[in-house]
């Protein structure tokens, strides 16, 4: 097995270092880590294929136990199994899914590890234990498969012939949790395990240079026995300058959320430590810790190949008791040997981040460089010199040199103070005149102090800025802290939270780029193109219109005009729903660019969908305000660490922008720089403002079950600042899946009130109700927001109907908003249906029909059509929210990071001062309709043959057919048997009447029924309309026997068959190949359908044909003609002309004889009597002669 064992350990270390390229590539964002990624899951199936290969030839060897063979079985398949994915990944990485496909592959580095893992240990571990004063204080234990010795090297231990350091800990419970996180000593240890044959090789390892001192030879002794120390006489002299420059977001050990820390380096058997800084989670040492005189032993080759390591743990000082342990980081040295040139590129090292781990999870980043220097002849003296300490406030601690530490650079940093949102109570104590302070690299600013929190809790100063030195290279940027204090009475200041930014580069400002103004051209190109599409699909509707109507004869036509004018909401919501699914199946099987732009006009014309939270799709609104939550609070360890939302206590709501100084004159000289706000021009003020909230919930999906029977009867709360409502009268039974369709509207005064809560609720007869999930939406970002997030812009304009326009501002009016907020030029509307915004020409239709179907001219198509492609404007245009549904996940508070279900909703918002928008859209549920569909059985025809003949053996059946709607199935009807059929044809003329409710939009039946007979009210069900008919053979005295069955999706199922012959099993096998039909736009159709069941080989075979037809009627043409069921009145049926064997043989016995035996055997009867008659004659003849010829002779 340690063949095994090997081979797959070497085939996951390539792919683990390749990972961890990928994860730096992607941090530091350089170029192509999706080609990085590729190699390293090349690298992975390629090992996996090898492994198998190897693995078949070491299947049958002798020696193995069962468990053995059957493990390396399962692990063969695991490996192929992992080989195979790889190679589709391959195919699948994109620049765009680079984190998704690193998180597949990190997971296949984990079942490997796994793998890798013997399920039982042959061979026990190592362990090493420091004793004192007979007691066992720390341990270390070492498995046996990392130092087992091999003669293939592959197959060696990674630590086996090797010196490496190894960290005791406490035994027991004590090494457990951070108690147990800290070193207890370090050992250097060469270790070797491996069979006596090979005891020659356990030195072969150590580094050169040491003599052996062996014990006193007994006669009883091994030939060959370790010795029993080494002595060095070749060492190394070198000197360890550890650069420690900065930590980042280091783990919050005290209870205000931050920490005191210090950082310790320990290097072969010497230990230094940096300064303590006060109360951040983003230290900036600056420090140089020199290592003077550290002895190596072993050849200068082997140090510089393979240097130690370096342990640095990060401590947190508490003013009592010992220092608490924040995690810690291993490095290697950079190592200059005596002979080399202390130059580029190797030196000097450049500062990088080492990941600081506590246990099991990151704990934050280290930012330093280590160098190892060899001290030759000379001393220290030829050794680079030091710097001298620079700053005296710091004492004699030496700074990271200049060559090393990052080129610094001017900087402004503005600093937009919005608010403060939601703070929470300290120290019992409400906040009530919180003050942010912005710090970075020494430097910063203050906001003005907020006089009263509960009143107004935003800034009156808006924008403040600070100069600080920062390095050019911007993923060296120090993080930037805010914090948040309280000011309280006799001027004391009370921490609230904090809040650590990692990275600045998103708010590094970037000047416009100049020469993307003159976009004229490739502007005409392309609304050409799209005029041309919109044209093309206009003509395709009307031609698609005349088709129908040529189609529609009388009644039929006047039926399909009032079911077009009866569309609502949920025609578009269901239409959208169906054509974004056509759109991701075209997207995959990657068809042609002229289709999926056909395809994407034809979509602008629904409302769009988003499977996810409008927030994801734009960024979190965070275009110009940014959201920044504030932590307080020791944080939580191991899998408490990933749930910080109990640390946050509050909200800050601002920004930043950086930018080196000096700026460029052409910015600051721009018509209308206000000097004041900095580069926060045109934002909107932050005084309190009033709004009318619409909320529109259209359904929920998948929610968690609440009762004890597996569903729930959910209902919406809505809560908005003070104001609730809640629609508990409404809620729905028993439903995992409710459909909602209402709008709420609630009045509300950002930015006191802007956290809007929607939650579902479960509904109980007795008791408080219970809450499934809610989510939570910030509406003030989407209010400012520049991707006008307030009301959805429509992909139409219309003045009535269920497409109305919602926004109380109409499409020329917003576009001439945007123009002027934007400082660009009016729109310019020509002839022609064109419009010219920023050297752009736009076209659209220019007419509208009114609500009497009148047309007259309008710029608002044109204004819309602008407004569609806003982000084509350049430097000021970005994509407009569009109307939508977005669908948000329900979370529960005391089930964190569980999804409880997922709402679809969307809310609009209108500010008091501007025109009063028109009454909210109708989205109530749509209510289902009535229909009566009648099934007449006509003939069924080739059904087997199941019964055999008492007489005379004969196959036959009696026939009779069944039939119901799914969901009603207590509503199944029988035809009456036709007896005894011999060819398997059966004659009916035999109605089925199933009335049922249904929604055209969802092509669901809707079927409402108490469950049991203790439900307090009835559920509702939606399901598929599906037909079932089947065919039965009647026994008397036994159950009746089932031949066959098709069912029907009334939705889309196969045209009948005109004759019997031409009705095959085909279609069903082939169903999705075949044209389809829909009997709610067929209404009548008549045909021949196959019966099937499988046999005993689960094969599909055919087992009759059945001639039906299907009539579908509303429920108020059932009332003007109603029918009967079976033959009944009204509208009998004629009578079957069944042939004379189609009767019961117990009632008519006569008959039986008549046609099962004389039909059957009259020849035979007739030749039995016929031979009956001769021998009678013949008998008669033989006894009469003897009397005749006694008469003859006497002469009677």
């Amino acid at each position: 097995m340690g063949r095994m064992r090997k081979r797959k350990a070497s085939s996951f270390r390539t792919p683990e270092e390749g990972l961890n390229d990928v994860q730096e590539i992607i941090k530091t964002e350089k170029a192509f880590p999706e080609r990085r990624l590729r190699g390293v899951v090349e690298e992975l199936s390629i090992g996996c294929s090898r492994f198998v290969t190897l693995a078949n030839k070491d299947l049958n060897q002798p020696g193995r136990t069962k468990l053995d063979r059957e493990r390396l079985k399962s692990c063969m398949r695991e490996m192929d199994n992992m080989g195979q994915q790889s190679r589709l990944i391959r195919t699948q990485v994109k620049k765009n899914t680079v984190r998704d496909k690193l998180k597949l592959v990190q997971n296949f580095l984990q079942r490997l590890r796994f793998l890798a893992d013997e399920p039982q240990h042959s061979i026990p571990d190592v362990f090493v234990w420091m004793m004192s004063n007979n007691k066992r204080i720390a341990y270390a234990r070492i498995p046996s498969k990392d130092i087992l010795y091999s003669t293939v090297d592959e197959e060696t231990g990674k630590d086996c012939g090797k010196v490496k350091a190894v960290f005791l800990k406490l035994p027991g419970k004590k090494g457990f949790g951070p108690a147990g996180w800290t070193v207890q000593a370090k050992l250097e240890l060469y270790l070797w395990l491996g069979l006596n044959k090979q005891r020659k090789e356990f030195l072969s390892g150590l580094p050169n240079g040491f003599e052996e001192i062996k014990a006193a030879k007994s006669g009883s002794g091994p030939h060959f026995a370790p010795p029993v120390s080494l002595v060095y006489n070749m060492k190394q002299v070198f000197q360890l300058r550890a650069h420690m420059y900065q930590a980042r977001s280091l783990f919050a050990a005290d209870s205000s959320g931050l920490s005191d820390p210090f950082a310790r380096v320990f290097f072969s058997t010497h230990s230094q430590v940096t300064e303590i800084l006060s109360e951040t989670l983003c230290p900036t040492w600056d420090q140089l810790l020199v290592f003077d005189d550290v002895e190596l032993f072993g050849e200068a080759s082997e140090l510089r190949d393979d240097p130690p390591i370096i342990v640095v743990e990060i401590y947190d000082q508490d003013t009592v008791g010992k220092a608490e342990f924040i995690g810690r980081t291993f490095a290697k040295p950079t190592i200059k040997m005596c002979d080399e040139h202390y130059g580029p590129p190797r030196f000097p090292p450049q500062l990088e981040y080492y990941q600081i781990y506590r246990g099991n999870s990151t704990a934050g980043e280290l930012l330093a460089a280590f160098e190892l220097l060899q001290i030759g002849q000379g001393g220290r003296a030829d050794l680079p010199p030091l710097e001298q300490p620079t700053d005296s406030e710091r004492g004699p601690i030496l700074p990271v040199p200049l060559g090393i530490r990052p080129v610094l650079s001017r900087y402004r940093i503005e600093v937009l103070f919005w608010g403060l949102r939601d703070l929470k109570r300290i120290n019992l104590a409400q906040v009530d005149r919180p003050r942010v302070d912005i710090e970075c690299a020494g430097r910063g600013v203050q906001s003005v102090l907020i006089q009263n929190y509960k009143k107004n809790p935003n800034f009156s100063t808006l924008v403040k800025w600070f100069e600080v030195d920062l390095p050019e290279n911007e993923l060296l940027h120090p993080p930037l802290n805010i914090r948040v204090v309280d000011c309280r009475a006799f001027g004391r200041y009370t921490l609230v939270g904090s809040h650590a930014v990692s990275s600045l580069r998103r708010f590094i400002y970037s000047a416009p780029d100049k020469t993307s103004n003159n976009w004229a051209t490739a502007g005409e190109k392309t609304d050409l193109t799209e005029c041309k599409t919109v044209r093309m699909t206009e003509e395709e509707d009307d031609k698609e219109r005349k088709k129908k109507k040529k189609k529609k004869k009388g009644g039929v036509e006047e039926e399909e005009e009032t079911d077009g004018s009866v569309l609502d909401w949920w025609s578009k919501y269901f239409a959208s729903i169906e054509t974004m699914k056509e759109w991701l199946t075209r997207a995959a099987t990657k068809r042609n660019k002229p289709t999926c732009v056909v395809l994407f006009i034809r979509l602008c014309w629904h409302v769009q969908v988003f499977n996810k939270e409008l927030e994801t799709e734009f960024g979190m609104f965070e275009d110009w305000l940014h959201t920044f939550n504030l932590y307080r609070g020791k944080a939580g360890d191991d899998d408490e660490h990933a749930f910080d939302d109990d640390r946050i206590v509050g909200r800050f709501k601002g920004s930043l922008c950086m930018y080196k100084v000096p700026l460029s004159e052409e910015i600051t000289k721009e018509a209308g720089f206000d000097p004041n706000m900095g580069m926060f021009q045109s934002i909107p003020h932050n005084d309190p403002i009033h709004v009318l909230v619409r909320v529109y919930v259209v359904r929920a999906t998948e929610l968690h079950p609440a009762d004890i029977n597996g569903k729930a009867d959910p209902y919406v709360v809505i809560k908005l600042g003070k104001s609730e409502v809640k629609d508990k009268e409404n809620y729905i039974s028993k439903q995992l899946n409710p459909v909602f369709g209402k709008s709420f509207d609630i009045e509300a005064t950002f930015p006191m009130e802007s956290m809007l809560t929607v939650s579902v609720y479960d509904w109980d007869l007795v008791g408080t109700d219970d809450l499934i999930g809610e989510t939570k939406i910030d509406l003030e970002n989407r209010f400012y927001s520049k991707f006008r997030a307030t009301c959805g812009i429509s992909s139409q304009y219309s003045v009535h109907g269920y497409n109305i326009w919602r926004d109380p501002l109409k499409p020329s009016q917003i576009l001439a908003k945007l123009c002027k907020e934007s400082k660009i030029d009016a729109p310019q509307y020509g002839p022609g249906g064109k419009v010219k915004v920023a050297n752009r020409i736009f076209t659209a239709p220019t007419e509208m029909e009114d609500e009497n179907g009148l047309k007259k001219q309008t710029e608002e198509h044109l204004a819309l059509a602008v407004l569609n492609h806003w982000e084509e404007i350049p430097r000021v245009g970005c994509k407009l929210v569009p109307e939508h549904v977005e669908t948000r996940p329900l979370l529960n508070p005391d089930k964190p990071g569980i999804e409880q279900g997922r709402i679809e909703m969307w809310v609009d918002m209108f500010p008091m001062d501007m025109p009063a928008p028109g009454p909210a859209l109708d989205i109530s549920p749509r209510k289902p309709k009535r229909y009566e569909l009648r099934v007449v059985i006509w003939n069924t025809d080739e059904v087997i043959l199941e019964d055999d003949d008492y007489f005379t053996g004969e196959k036959s059946s009696d026939i009779f057919v069944r039939g119901w709607l799914k969901g009603h199935q207590e509503d199944k009807q029988d035809t009456d048997v036709h007896y005894h059929s011999l060819t398997g044809e059966g004659n009916f003329n035999w109605r089925f009447v199933f009335p049922f409710d249904y929604l055209m939009a969802e092509e669901k039946i809707v079927i409402s029924k108490k469950e049991s007979m203790f439900s307090w009210d009835e559920t509702e069900y939606k399901i598929p309309p599906r037909l079932t008919l089947q065919v039965w053979d009647a026994d008397h005295f036994s159950a009746d026997d089932f031949l066959g069955a098709i069912e029907l999706d009334l939705n889309r199922f196969p045209r009948g068959a005109k004759t019997a012959k031409q009705c095959t099993l085909a279609m069903i096998q082939n169903e999705h190949e075949l044209p389809t039909i829909s009997i709610f736009k067929q209404k009548r159709v008549k045909g021949w359908w196959p019966f099937a069941a499988r046999d005993e080989n689960d094969e599909m075979e055919l087992t009759g044909k059945v001639e039906a037809e299907l009539h579908l009627v509303t429920a108020e043409e059932a009332e003007k003609s109603p029918v009967g069921l079976g033959r009944n009145e009204p509208d009998p049926l004629e009578k079957p002309n069944r042939p004379d064997t189609s009767f019961m043989w117990f009632l008519s016995p006569l008959k039986s004889i008549r046609y099962f035996i004389w039909h059957n055997y009259r020849w035979l009867i007739l030749k039995v009597l016929a031979l009956m008659l001769l021998l009678l004659m013949l008998g008669l003849f033989l006894y009469s002669v003897p009397g005749y010829l006694v008469k003859k002779m006497l002469g009677a």
